[in-house]
């Protein structure tokens, strides 16, 4: 063949854009991933809805959060603790829309870097950045329950900077009646149980909440390698609330008699949180070696002025009242210095600093109505002032020895508590301890994506000052008290778990998990004769279990055959066995129950526009040390919309369509037995809009507001 003569030439494809779906739920090294913004079931929800569809995860209707059962569990924020409290992170939980987070980690094992003393950590992490743009979007939730919930977000950026701006309200009214019965019982002086008084009580609360918020997320980035964030929350939640009693009380040891009275107490109470935080993170390279600094401090302040009228219509008619004026003060400092250093394309070293400084204040003042003029009640009365210092480090070592990881890790801290009674110095003290915590977590995946991990951690969780001090803090009816006999609590904790994703089908998991404990800390509910009530009552205690366990397991499955349609289920057995030594016997008292949880949501799109979706739950009895709490289940389901090109977004859910919501406990102790109900308006309908000015890609980055934290 003769010379083929070549000349150059230039052709112009079209972009191939490639969209791979990533599954729901996933694992993660030690963390089971929600992608929330996956999930258009819980898109015109709050974060509370959210957090009720991760595994494992399970919000009440108070609000409660508890993991596999368990309490004791911390809620973060983009990879920051929230140092909320208990009621700000409801109101919180509440206020801030679903579709402003990106995915929830689910924690139930923390490796040595996470420097916790809870059983488990869920984690929200907002939506990613965005482009240069700027977006305006606010729209109203309104509720039968009833609530009322408007709130506006804004964000501008451009190359270096990003502004995050979020408001909202919150205004809610609820209800709650209840029925209390209980015997209670003393000691004599051979040690018999004598029955003491057996009362009735039936409560009806009312309460109002009122929730104003806002954030401030203020992000630049001079160039690729360093990164500085400031971010701003304040959250307020305030309102009246009555709660009406009618007790009666058959004495049978002192004052023998039967004895019939009204109760009516009202309080306005007011809970304030303060937070701000810097962040800065040094890149020296593209392939995560990085030095990150994180500065957080929170300012939370709780205010519930409260008047309280007792009417006594048996034996004697008459009338007693008093106020009280409780304030609370608590204001947590921390700071985090980490450094991760790959050392090989498959390993990395990690390590860290912590200090925290923690200061609490609390001022309860209680006056009795006497012949017409209130007077200090000394008794009832009291001040305090704890502190918790911490400091510490960890170190953890990553390598992958191709599709298998090896993660050791070990966490060191120095702990001291004291407490401080102004008018009790002799309840002072201060403690100091240092604790060596040993984690280690393995993963497997195949190329077919079967996903294996086992993890171990070691946990010391020390008593705090409160718990520690045996000073009492009298009530109308009962008193608490601590115990400066408690013991820290060693945990062992072994998880092992298995998934399998399909691209056609979805996913299916299960996992196996052991948590042992030794000194769990539980709340014991007693009885005896107390000279400040002439009575016998019933008061609480902190005690040390014996010896306690959880094990169970854990079942998921999600069917998505196409972007059109998502069925998941979920179930969750376990045993849990509690030994006591209760009243400081030599024998030791079991108590033990199977306890389950069952799950099954489903979320469909009919002609490409309207989304459906109704979701069911059930749990089981669950027990604490001689208490036992009652089933609770409930049904819910709703719909939403688009118009004119997801400018406008309309909803409408149902919550508790068949009012199966009830709450009751039944106590097993020795010295105090009976049981109580209560019943919340728990089904409502709840409608709402948002509207969306600018580019509709910013509505994600619009709504995390200041909790980016820099991202």
């Amino acid at each position: 063949m003769d010379s083929l003569k070549m000349t150059a030439d230039t052709l112009l494809l079209e972009g191939v854009s490639i969209t791979v779906e990533r599954p729901l739920f996933s694992v993660e090294g030690e963390k089971t991933l929600y992608q929330v913004s996956d999930d258009p079931t819980v898109q015109s929800g709050v974060a509370s809805d959210a957090l009720q569809n991760a595994p494992g995860v399970s919000v009440d209707v108070e609000g409660n959060i508890t993991l596999r059962g368990t309490s004791s569990v911390e809620i973060w924020i983009n990879d920051q603790p929230s140092h909320l409290n208990k009621e700000n992170l409801k109101a919180y939980l509440q206020t801030l829309p679903a579709n402003a987070i990106d995915r929830i980690e689910v924690i139930t094992n923390p490796s040595a870097r996470y420097a916790t003393d809870a059983d488990g950590i869920i984690n929200i992490v907002m939506n990613a950045k965005i482009k240069k743009n700027e977006f305006l979007c606010f729209g109203t939730n309104v509720s039968s329950q009833p609530y009322v919930m408007p709130w506006a977000s804004y964000v501008w950026k451009n190359q270096k900077w990003t502004v995050n701006a979020y408001t909202s309200a919150y205004f809610y009214r609820g209800e709650m009646d209840a029925q209390f019965e209980r015997d209670l019982y003393r000691k004599d002086e051979s040690g018999n149980l004598l029955h003491a008084s057996h009362i009735v009580n039936t409560r009806h609360n009312k309460y109002f909440t009122y929730s104003p918020g806002g954030s401030l997320n203020i992000n630049y980035e001079p160039d690729a390698k360093n990164t500085y964030s400031f971010y701003l929350n304040l959250w307020d939640s305030f309102g009246p609330s009555e709660v009406s009693q009618k007790r009666e009380r058959t004495e049978y040891l002192e004052q023998e008699g039967f004895y019939k009275y009204l109760i009516t107490n009202v309080s306005n109470t007011n809970y304030l949180y303060l937070n701000s935080g810097l962040y800065f993170q040094h890149k020296f390279n593209e392939e995560g070696h990085n030095l990150t600094f994180r500065w957080n401090g929170t300012w939370n302040r709780n205010a519930v002025p409260l008047e309280d009228h007792t009417t006594y219509t048996l034996p004697v008619p008459c009338e007693t009242a008093f106020r009280m004026d409780y304030r609370y003060h608590n204001m947590p400092v921390s700071a985090n210095l980490d450094y991760n250093l790959p050392y090989s394309p498959n390993g990395e070293f990690c390590m860290g600093l912590r200090g925290s400084w923690e200061k609490e204040r609390a001022d309860v003042i209680v006056d009795n109505l006497e012949d017409g003029v209130y007077v200090r009640d000394s008794v009832m009365s009291y001040r305090y002032r704890s502190g918790n210092q911490s400091l510490g480090g960890y170190f953890m070592v990553r390598h992958r020895f191709g599709n298998f990881t090896m993660q050791p890790g070990m966490n060191l801290k120095y702990y001291r508590t004291r407490i401080v009674y102004p008018d009790a110095p002799d309840y002072d003290f201060v403690k100091d301890d240092f604790d060596i915590l040993p984690s280690l977590h393995l993963s497997y995946r195949t190329p077919s994506m079967h996903n294996f991990k086992m993890s171990y951690s070691m946990k010391i969780n020390r008593p705090s000052a409160k718990q520690l001090s045996d000073f009492n803090q009298y009530d109308i009816e009962m008193y608490a008290t601590g115990n400066r006999y408690l013991e820290p609590i060693y945990t062992q904790h072994l998880e092992a778990s298995w998934t399998k994703y399909w691209d056609a089908f979805g996913s299916v998991g299960l996992t196996g998990y052991y948590k042992g404990k030794k000194n769990d800390i539980n709340t014991s509910y007693e009885s005896g004769y107390h000279e400040h009530y002439g009575r016998t009552v019933f008061y609480t205690k902190p005690v040390n279990v014996g010896r306690s366990y959880t094990a169970g397991g854990e079942f998921n499955m999600m069917y998505r055959p196409n972007g059109m349609f998502n069925l998941r289920f979920y179930a969750n057995v376990y045993d849990s066995y509690l030994e006591s030594n209760y009243g400081n016997s030599e024998q030791l008292t079991p108590n033990e129950l199977w306890s389950y949880s069952l799950q099954l949501s489903l979320w469909t799109k009919l002609w490409n526009r309207l989304e459906v979706h109704t979701s069911g739950y059930y749990t089981s009895p669950v027990q604490t040390l001689f208490q036992e709490v009652g089933a609770h289940y409930s049904i819910d389901c709703g719909m939403r919309t688009d118009f004119f090109d997801h400018k406008l977004s309309v909803f409408v859910n149902g919550y508790d369509l068949f009012g199966l919501r009830r709450y009751s406990n039944t106590y097993t102790n020795p010295v105090m037995q009976g049981t109580s109900n209560s019943r919340y308006n728990s089904t409502y309908l709840c409608v709402g809009f948002t509207l969306r000015f600018g580019n509709v890609e910013l509505e994600n980055e619009a709504q995390t507001a200041g909790e980016k934290g820099g991202q």
